[in-house]
């Protein structure tokens, strides 16, 4: 496996690290999260919206919170969880993922669906948010 440089979040990435969202987040995870910017070996740069510190035990995005589900934001939920699965599988392999989303977004993995098939094979956390700060749950998709 190829080694994976962590350097700060580049000024396109830097996402405000002292919110709610983040403080409960890391206190549900047992660890500070924040948003992370990584370069990999090739020269490949992605941001997480977080992860905590050194080499990341955490790697996590959120979803849209709030309002009316639209197709575009359920595709970038997909994209999301793809990117981070990338991330885990070829670079930080200990790491947990984990989607963040509200309630609505949450409904496309209703049992039966493909979608919560496949977090349930990729290991892939989600976290509920009720109010855009409160962690309602923390569940890996079965």
């Amino acid at each position: 496996m190829a080694r994976s440089v962590v350097g700060p979040p580049a000024d396109t990435l830097a996402r405000d690290d002292g919110t709610e969202l983040s403080r409960a987040l890391s206190a549900l995870l047992g660890t500070r999260v924040a948003p992370r910017a990584f370069t990999l070996p090739d020269g490949t740069r992605v941001g997480v919206d977080f992860a905590d510190e050194g080499h990341p035990t955490v790697l996590g995005q959120c979803a849209p919170l709030r309002g009316p589900v639209k197709s575009v934001q359920r595709n970038k939920l997909i994209a999301d969880a793809f990117k981070l699965v990338w991330l885990r599988d070829t670079h930080f392999p200990d790491a947990r993922v984990v989607l963040v989303m509200g309630e609505q977004l949450s409904r496309h993995l209703a049992r039966g669906s493909w979608l919560r098939s496949a977090f349930a094979t990729h290991g892939i956390a989600v976290a509920l948010v009720d109010d855009g700060t409160t962690v309602r749950s923390l569940d890996t998709i079965t």
